[in-house]
This record gives C-alpha cells, sequence and structure tokens, in this order.
C-alpha cells in the first residue's frame, strides 16, 4: 500500500476502506472489508460481463452481515459505464444501479444519470445512494436520494421542513448521505434553491438541523452559521447527527450534536484539561467527528499546545486516543523503535464501532519529519 483512504463500517465492527498500492496504475486501487481485497481496479467486473472494474469511489457502505455497496466506472460504453455495485464478503457482486437503464424507483421513462455516488448499505441489504443528471425529468428535478425502493428526496421537487423559507432541493453533496443501520433515519447535505448566503443545509428525517445564516439552536451562540461554513457531517447508527462547522463574523469553530454543541474553540481538549481547541494553526479547528449507537463520540481537532502534539483525537471529551507525534509500533514487535510517529490525521477517515474500536487513518513521518506514508489504525476505547 502507498495510501490509504476513509474507512466506513457497521456497529458491530465490520469495515471497508480503499487503499491505493504500488502496482501499475490501472490496476493499484483496491476495496478490503475487514482485511480482505474483494474489489481490485482492473479486474473483470463479476456484474459486467466484459467490462473491468475502474476507479472506485471513496465512499463506502457496509453493514454487520459483510454486505457492502459501492461505486465505480467500468471501461464499458460512456453511456452505461458507471454502477452501484452490491457485494458479499467473499461472495458475488451484483448491479444495484447502471447509468442509462430504467427503474420502477424512478418516474416512469426516467433512467440513472451518470453521476451515482455515496452508496450506503442497511443492517436488511438495502442500498441507498445519490444519482445525479437523471434522464427523462426535468434538469431542475433530475438528482435523486435513493433508499431500497424509495426515493427520501428529489431536486426541485421535495421541500425540507423547519428552514426559515419554503424551498425545494437545488442539490445533494456527493459524500454526505448517511442512513442508520436499521434504515429508519437519513441525513442529507446540500443546498436550497434560495439565495445563497441561507441555502446550505444539513437535514436529519426531511427536517432542517442547520441552516447556514441562522443561529444554531440551542447553542447559546449570538452569530448565525458562516456563508459556506457547514464544514462536515455524520449519523451515528442510534440516529444521533453530528455537524461541525464555524459561525459568521467571529468565525468561531464548533461541533454541534443533537441540538448541543460538544467542543467550540477556548473549550478544554478533556474535561480538567488546560489544553483548549484553538484555530491558530488550522483555520477550520476541528477536522473530525464521528460517533456510535451507545453514545460515544470521537472528536478531531487542533489545539493550543505545542505545534509537534497539538493535533489530536479526543474520546468523550474525558481521553485523547491519539495524537501528533506518538510514536507507532509498525512491525508490532512492542516496542517503538521503528522511527515512526504520527504525523496528520486525515479529516473524517474514521469510524467508531459499537464495540468500541476506533479505527483511523494518519500520516507517518520519521523522526526527521520525512513522509514515510500512511498508517491505517485501531484503538480500543473500552480500554481508555
Amino acid at each position: 500500500f502507498t495510501s490509504f483512504d476513509r474507512v466506513y463500517g457497521s456497529p458491530g465492527g465490520t469495515w471497508a476502506i480503499t487503499g491505493v498500492t504500488d502496482a501499475l496504475s490501472a490496476v493499484d486501487e483496491v476495496l478490503i472489508v475487514n482485511g480482505i481485497v474483494e474489489v481490485q481496479e482492473g479486474s473483470p467486473a463479476a456484474w459486467a460481463p466484459g467490462e473491468n472494474v475502474g476507479a472506485i469511489d471513496r465512499v463506502l457502505g457496509v453493514n454487520d452481515g459483510g454486505t457492502f455497496a459501492f461505486t465505480t466506472n467500468t471501461d464499458g460504453p460512456t453511456s452505461s459505464d458507471e454502477y452501484v455495485v452490491l457485494g458479499q464478503a467473499g461472495g458475488m457482486l451484483m448491479a444495484v444501479a447502471r447509468e442509462g437503464d430504467t427503474s420502477a424507483v424512478l418516474p416512469a421513462n426516467a433512467t440513472w444519470g451518470d453521476l451515482l455516488q455515496t452508496p450506503t448499505v442497511t443492517a436488511a441489504g438495502d442500498v441507498g445512494f445519490v444519482v445525479k443528471n437523471v434522464g427523462g425529468v426535468p434538469t431542475a428535478e433530475d438528482e435523486f436520494v435513493i433508499l431500497g425502493s424509495t426515493v427520501l428526496a428529489q431536486k426541485g421537487v421535495t421541500v425540507p421542513q423547519g428552514q426559515i423559507g419554503a424551498e425545494t432541493w437545488q442539490l445533494f453533496d456527493s459524500e454526505d448521505f448517511w442512513v442508520t443501520p436499521d434504515g429508519l433515519h437519513h441525513l442529507l447535505q446540500g443546498d436550497l434553491t434560495g439565495a445563497t448566503a441561507t441555502d446550505d443545509i444539513v437535514v436529519v428525517d426531511g427536517s432542517v438541523i442547520v441552516q447556514e445564516g441562522v443561529v444554531l439552536a440551542g447553542s447559546g451562540f449570538v452569530e448565525p452559521v458562516d456563508q459556506n461554513g457547514i464544514i462536515g457531517v455524520h449519523l451515528a447508527a442510534d440516529g444521533t447527527y453530528f455537524v461541525r462547522g464555524r459561525n459568521a463574523s467571529t468565525s468561531v469553530d464548533w461541533v454541534y450534536s443533537n441540538g448541543a454543541v460538544l467542543a467550540t474553540l477556548g473549550q478544554a481538549v478533556i474535561v480538567g484539561a488546560t489544553e483548549a481547541w484553538s484555530d491558530t494553526e488550522f483555520a477550520a479547528g476541528f477536522f473530525l467527528h464521528v460517533g456510535n449507537g451507545l453514545g460515544d463520540f470521537v472528536i478531531g481537532g487542533v489545539s493550543d499546545g505545542p505545534t509537534a502534539s497539538n493535533g489530536l483525537l479526543a474520546f468523550n471529551n474525558t481521553n485523547v486516543v491519539a495524537r501528533e507525534g506518538d510514536p507507532v509500533d509498525v512491525d508490532q514487535n512492542g516496542f517503538f523503535d521503528d522511527d515512526a510517529f504520527i504525523s496528520t490525521f486525515g479529516n473524517d477517515d474514521a469510524f467508531l464501532a459499537d464495540n468500541g474500536l476506533f479505527y483511523f487513518v494518519a500520516s507517518l513521518e520519521d523522526g526527521n519529519g520525512n513522509d514515510i506514508g500512511d498508517g491505517f489504525f485501531v484503538v480500543d476505547t473500552s480500554t481508555l
């Protein structure tokens, strides 16, 4: 491996991740589920005879049973080369949607568009995804959010509740669609059709919970959310939502969850510490937030501590899981004798399972500060 991308997982701890190897560029990307390579770029596409797997999009879905979902462009005809694929660990691969095909989920005579994105899969095996440029419908209505056989939202048609106006969706963000394993809750980020100062929204189960230009409910803030101030979103297995962003005017950064602020600038990184969250060296302040179905969470951000160690991951605001500069036992011999240290953490490149296992990706460096590649890590938070 030369690098890893974002890790995704299920409540029981099944994980999936894409990585790039040192093979030839046409076959260098692989999709791994629990340590086993299930799909490789350039290999025959089992769901499309005569076609080969293309680049694999980094957003993945996976459930406890090892069923996984991904999207890719094959080397087939350009009018039908985009797929949503469902697979079973060690088993078969099948197409859920193919660009250009009709579907009973879509309006009559409509066809899947050329952008199939953000796949997810429930515990029951229902696949969700965002599709854009759907054929056979007006351009103003050609984006859909799908879960199984249900349309959850449609551009130009669906009106999210709880907004300051009564506007329809204008677009759905390509990597910000989340569904709980039971399929009962979902989260979307995207834009409304109205003014750009208030069009970016985060919606949970059809209702707006964060909108740019509007003060965060229950936050105690005076300033509204800044324009383009919604930075990242996440939905935990129990339906708990997480949003991070910044306010207008003061540019105060925050992590917000279920109507309350979990972390903000100047707040102690863990309870009782003098070290506090800061945006002096990293303008966004925070770079990661994930939660599990039991109410646990991990927040990643930068503190006001020494530059060599101020990037960190905090568990439940009580323990530091890992921080920049920590030594790493690469060969797992029980000693920190590999001249390897955590350099930087990947934005949102983490997953927290209900069993307490926390998976994350970080880059490594040697003692002289030279980059030595990515690492894919697991920490058992139950031992903290």
